[in-house]
């Protein structure tokens, strides 16, 4: 049996048989598929696309954000409503109070686009605690790392008409 050596390594996709009573191998390289992906639209690192599936083919939307994006939500939200509008949909609206994230359980935050509206809730307890307006500041500074984490919801809702 003659053996090939290649200088690379090489990668495709073949039918391998044995022989049988016999020490030798048959290798058939394989026709390369079709592609898996088709009606690709890109924006940046995210894409859109329809897989070829015979059976079930489905629409693929990936949606890649900076790692140091202020708000992920918000980013990927409006990535998503350029690839609707492209493919001439409507992106679906905002919904009318969308709730902000924030580490401290006693802040609550919401956002009303069609208000044009910030609404904040603090929640002090008054018997485990003697010093409210430490505790108020407290939530103060927690509100204000809420307030730049989410900036992109938030220049978003102050612009909507």
């Amino acid at each position: 049996m003659s053996e090939k050596i290649f200088e690379k390594d090489v990668t495709y996709r073949a039918k391998v048989r044995v022989l049988a009573g016999t020490d030798e191998i048959v290798v058939r390289p394989e026709a390369q598929g079709k592609p898996a992906k088709k009606n690709v639209v890109e924006r940046g690192d995210s894409e859109m696309y329809t897989t070829t599936g015979t059976r079930n083919p489905k629409r693929v939307v990936k949606l890649m954000t900076p790692e140091k994006s202020g708000d992920l939500i918000g980013d990927m939200k409006r990535q998503f409503d350029e690839f609707i509008t492209e493919m001439g949909g409507t992106p679906s609206p905002d919904p009318m109070e969308r709730p902000l994230r924030t580490n401290d359980p006693r802040l609550e935050v919401w956002i009303s686009r069609e208000r044009h509206e910030l609404v904040v809730k603090k929640t002090v307890k008054l018997d485990m605690h003697t010093d409210y307006s430490t505790e108020i500041s407290n939530l103060e500074g927690e509100l204000r790392r809420c307030l730049l984490s989410n900036r992109t919801s938030l220049l978003s809702a102050s612009c909507a008409q």
